[in-house]
């Protein structure tokens, strides 16, 4: 596929880079013109997105916009169960955030003090959002935030979202606070404790809100288009010619999809353990299905690439629930999530290196949606190395997975819209062309038919003049010596006399058109025969066996047929002695049209004076490639005159 740019007259026309290209590097050939053309835009598509798309878009707010209120104090206790009660009687320790608590499940309370020189009229806010499956959270005693279940085995995640609280002024104090975190983890090992945003409320509300949005409208708008697309490439799978690539798009939406439900499905039908396979599983198929996906767009496969990545992806997910559920926290967690890291690394680099293979290897146009492409592959990239530099790991991908799927598709019906455009152009340009040469055609097929009948008329013009001059020319020619004779009979003189009316007619008929089809001229002779043959005293059968429209037969061969029945009957009435023609038409299975012509006389003799007619007949039929058979026993003679299918027509 090579159509990118618009058509003009003649052809069409290179893409602007390229154009710019071959004047910039003239010496460049035109394959490395193309990596370096994909290069430049795979750099300003990158540029784009890290330098505009996600900073305003996709990046969280910064605290430095609150007034934060400083904890004076934080504490640590371990509870027994999950309750205000446990939390007030608990022996807290001091502790300094942020906390990583590890291993075993355990139900933690994280006592912030901090101190109030005057109570806000409009009260505080405060952002929180630890690493801890749910949470409770008290003020100076009371409950502020209480989501869900907390019971080992049977808790709820709403803790894996960030939280929104405001601290009402009735609730706060000039002088000390207290705010009590009660936490639970079960399932993975590490409890990560943070110290929340808290300030006055006028300020934390408005900063928080974009915050907010971004974990749960932004992810939930994400979750929808990403399945949305999902759902297109599946309807896609059962009528694409390229199944790989709507299958691969299909998985990569869904995984997408995955992502986004295991941030806002906070009551799963499985525990801790559940989710940490999902985080596994769910993560590294992204990775995966990237993979796949641009293998498969790329409409050049490498053989096994597809099959093999669906298999790695398989047997890191088989051996991640192994090993989660037969090795000990930590290392039942930290194992699976070093090997997530190098496996998502490999398959965001092998992404990277899939695209720049297949433009170093093949001329290809779609540019901008490889661009967008590996953006994503940086992003796979960034969230498995992420850890190591301080970065948003695991977030990359993810937050991106809708902008760039909905800049993929653009692309994509941007060039198919171009496609169409081009192709509507060049389908206009090829029926205007095509209804010329019908044009032409059709006047060719005209002068051509012209030519034939102009050729057939001569022949029969020939035919008259060699009959007058051979028959009625010798007739009169005879009579008139027999009349200088002296020995002209009256009889015999009435039958030559007639015999030559007879012949006159018959040149009178040749004249006259006898129709364009088999079917016309054959009507045309039975109209003109019967009254010849009953005012000769003969009566005349005429019988048709087909009842469909005769093939049709060109002019020069209809031509010839009307003759020979001309000559058939004429025969009949003049040299059978009997009183009655029979005239059959039928067809036989292969096509062949057969005409028959008998009467019920004394039959045909060989050598008679039927014989000129008879040798005319015979040469007609040769012309036309028919065969005429001749039946000369009694009683009758008959004469059969077969058409060969149109098919084997001469």
């Amino acid at each position: 596929m090579t159509i990118q740019g618009d058509t003009h007259s003649g052809g069409v026309r290179p893409p602007r880079l390229d154009a710019t290209l071959v004047t910039l590097v003239p010496a460049l050939s035109a394959r490395w013109r193309g990596v370096l053309a994909f290069l430049l835009v795979v750099v300003a598509v990158q540029a784009a997105y890290w330098g505009v798309v996600q900073p305003l878009l996709l990046s969280s707010p910064r605290t430095a916009e609150v007034d934060r209120i400083a904890f004076v104090r934080t504490q640590l206790a371990e509870l027994a169960e999950p309750t205000p009660k446990a939390a007030l009687t608990a022996a807290f320790a001091d502790a300094e955030l942020p906390l990583t608590d590890c291993c075993d499940p355990s139900y933690l309370a994280l006592r912030l003090t901090f101190d109030l020189p005057a109570v806000p009229p409009e009260g505080l806010g405060m952002v929180t959002y630890q690493q801890v499956d749910n949470l409770m959270v008290m003020v100076n005693g009371s409950i502020v935030l209480s989501q869900g279940r907390m019971a080992f085995g049977s808790q709820t995640f709403d803790g894996q979202r960030p939280h929104l609280i405001r601290l009402p002024s009735g609730l706060v104090r000039a002088g000390s606070n207290e705010i009590v975190f009660i936490t639970v983890r079960q399932g993975f090992p590490y409890t990560d404790l943070v110290p929340p945003v808290l300030g006055p409320w006028e300020q934390v509300s408005p900063w928080a809100a974009q915050r907010m949005w971004q974990f749960t409208d932004r992810v939930l708008i994400s979750g929808w288009t990403t399945f949305l697309l999902g759902l297109f490439a599946a309807l896609l799978l059962w009528r694409a010619q390229d199944r790989h690539f709507a299958f691969w798009l299909m998985v990569l939406c869904w995984s997408w999809s995955g992502l986004a439900a295991y941030s806002l499905v906070l009551d799963p039908p499985f525990g801790g353990m559940g989710r940490m396979i999902a985080f596994f599983a769910v993560n590294s198929l992204v990775s995966a299905a990237l993979l796949g996906f641009i293998d498969a767009w790329t409409g050049k496969p490498i053989r096994g690439i597809q099959a093999a990545t669906a298999a790695a992806w398989l047997v890191f997910t088989g051996g991640v629930v192994l090993w989660l559920r037969t090795q000990p926290m930590p290392q039942g967690y930290d194992v699976p999530a070093t090997v997530w890291t190098w496996f998502t690394l490999a398959l965001g680099v092998a992404v990277v290196g899939r695209l720049v293979w297949h433009f170093v290897r093949h001329a290809e146009p779609r540019r901008l949606e490889a661009a967008l492409l590996s953006v994503c592959a940086v992003c796979a990239v960034l969230d498995a190395a992420g850890d190591g530099f301080g970065l948003n790991s695991g977030g990359y991908l993810k937050d991106a997975a809708p902008i760039l799927l909905l800049a993929l598709v653009a692309a994509f019906l941007q060039r198919n819209f171009t496609l169409f455009q081009s192709s509507v152009t060049l389908n206009a340009m090829l029926s205007e062309r095509l209804t010329a040469r019908e044009t032409e055609l059709e006047a060719a097929h005209a002068r051509e038919r012209e030519r034939v009948r102009d050729q057939a008329h001569d022949e029969e013009r020939r035919r008259i003049m060699r009959d007058m001059h051979d028959g009625l020319g010798s007739q009169l020619m005879g009579l008139l010596l027999s009349a200088r004779r002296g020995k002209a009979d009256p009889e015999r003189m009435a039958e030559g006399l007639q015999a030559v009316i007879d012949e006159m007619r018959l040149m009178i008929d040749s004249m006259d058109s006898v129709g364009e089809s088999l079917g016309s001229a054959l009507t045309t002779f039975h109209e003109r025969i019967r009254p010849r043959v009953e005012v000769a005293g003969f009566g005349l059968d005429w019988s048709s066996g087909i009842d469909q429209p005769l093939p049709d037969y060109p002019p020069r061969a209809v031509l010839q047929v009307f003759r020979i029945l001309q000559e058939a009957v004429t025969n009949a009435l003049k040299h059978s002695g009997g009183d009655r023609i029979t005239i059959n038409v039928d067809r036989s299975l292969d096509g062949a049209v057969r005409l028959m012509i008998a009467d019920n006389g004394g039959g045909i003799r060989p050598g008679g004076t039927a014989g000129r007619g008879l040798a005319n007949m015979r040469t007609r039929a040769a012309v036309i490639g028919a065969a005429l058979s001749i039946d000369s026993d009694a009683p009758g003679g008959r004469i059969q005159l077969v058409l060969p299918a149109l098919g084997d027509a001469p």
